[in-house]
């Protein structure tokens, strides 16, 4: 048994120590899977937060589309709206108009009144001058003709000469009464036509300033229609505008807003063709849509009038086409209107520009199609903006305000066919 327990005793032993190095690599390997497994799970958690960060972005595009979709269709209606409201004044404009010209034509003629009126007192006052020495003769004649003839004994020849002279000076004296009489009739005949002329003056002008108002208000309403759809979705008529800002002159203006457009309907036809490499049908139609209407232009063109039907403000014609000024021959036509005139749109299409330029004060580009332009400048306050349509007649704003005194404000209109100035007369 002792041998038995000692034999037990060393085979033991070296079993523990045989098994107690194993452990280790065992404890080891727990600790690799426990880092693999969490490794693992961090791997699936960002895969998982990925996707979700993907799916809110797709979202957030999503709804970021919907938004500039629902603000271009709102731009759209806008614009619509705009265009429906300028149309809309196009008739008041008109009365206006007719009634600020019925006005300018009556302050001429009182104007005109007065001046004959002026003429005719100071003629009076000449003929009394002239006949007031006269007169005491005159009346002593009348009154004691003989002894106004005989109280100087004089010769039979010379007595007849006294007489035909006499005669004579009657005669005179007689026609200069008449002539007195008329003009005297003919003041009185004034005063009266000019108390016509005034009341109806009174009444045209209540007329013209009730009109006025009704116009300004719908022109304002188009105007802040359009504002609302340039807001609403970047307007494309906002690198034009920049463009004319930028430019020297109203040649350079125009030459500008030209290669600004050609150049939006190059890029329009490029994202076209990359939307048609991406199979995105849809995108390519709207951009080619898009230079299509670019290049139509803003309006129909432009068609001779009959008339002076599309003349754009009431008053007279300052300086025609072609006429020699001192910078030479005239480049458009400048119109003198009356005080705060409206200003009409002398074609239909779209306002490329409108604001302060340069020395020509507050000027509006209107392109009407076909690369035909018109500019007005020269206006006292604009009730249009830029990328608003217009319709022909259509009021765009008005001329500043002018009581006589001082240089009067003018319109000078001019057309443009692409680069040149062309003869604007058969169109106004």
């Amino acid at each position: 048994m002792l041998l038995s327990c000692c034999l037990a005793l060393p085979a033991g032993g070296p079993v523990a120590h045989a098994q107690a190095p194993a452990a280790a690599p065992a404890h080891h390997a727990t600790t690799d899977e426990r880092r693999i497994r969490q490794q693992l799970e961090a791997a699936r958690t960002a895969h998982e937060n990925l996707l979700a960060r993907e799916q809110q972005q797709a979202h957030d595009l999503a709804e970021r589309r919907k938004e500039e979709q629902a603000a271009r269709e709102q731009a759209r209606l806008d614009a619509e709206k705009a265009a429906a409201l300028s149309a809309a004044t196009v008739d008041a404009t008109a009365r206006l108009q007719r009634t600020e010209q019925q006005a300018a034509d009556l302050d001429s003629r009182i104007a005109d009144l007065h001046t004959e009126q002026a003429a005719l007192r100071a003629q009076l006052a000449r003929e009394v001058a002239r006949l007031s020495p006269l007169l005491p003769l005159a009346e002593r004649l009348s009154l004691y003709p003989a002894d106004t003839l005989l109280a100087v004994p004089l010769p039979a020849d010379r007595a007849v000469t006294g007489l035909l002279v006499v005669h004579g000076m009657m005669a005179d004296i007689a026609s200069q009464a008449r002539i007195i009489h008329d003009r005297r009739a003919r003041l009185l005949q004034l005063d009266d036509e000019l108390a016509q002329q005034q009341q109806q003056m009174h009444h045209v002008v209540n007329e013209r300033e009730s009109q006025r108002d009704t116009v300004n208000r719908a022109a304002r309403a188009a105007l802040e229609a359009q504002q609302r759809s340039n807001a609403a979705a970047a307007s494309a008529a906002q690198a034009v505008e920049d463009a004319a800002r930028r430019a020297s002159s109203v040649q350079d203006a125009i030459a500008r807003i030209e290669e600004t457009e050609q150049r939006a309907e190059k890029n329009l036809e490029l994202a076209a063709r990359a939307a048609e490499r991406a199979h995105n049908l849809r995108e390519a139609s709207a951009a080619r849509h898009q230079a299509q209407e670019m290049a139509a232009g803003g309006g129909p063109g432009i068609t001779p009038v009959t008339g002076g039907a599309g003349a754009p403000v009431a008053g007279t014609v300052l300086t025609a086409w072609g006429q020699q000024t001192e910078s030479g021959a005239a480049t458009g036509v400048t119109y003198a209107p009356p005080s705060r005139a409206s200003v009409r749109a002398p074609c239909t299409g779209r306002i490329d520009f409108a604001g302060p330029f340069r020395t020509y004060g507050q000027m509006i580009i209107l392109d009407c199609g076909k690369h035909y332009r018109f500019v007005l400048a020269g206006l006292g306050e604009i009730a249009v903006t830029a990328g608003q349509q217009v319709s022909h007649g259509a009021a765009v704003g008005q001329m500043p305000q002018w009581s006589g005194g001082g240089s009067r404000p003018t319109l000078f209109v001019q057309l443009r066919h692409g680069g040149n100035a062309v003869n604007p007369a058969p169109y106004l």
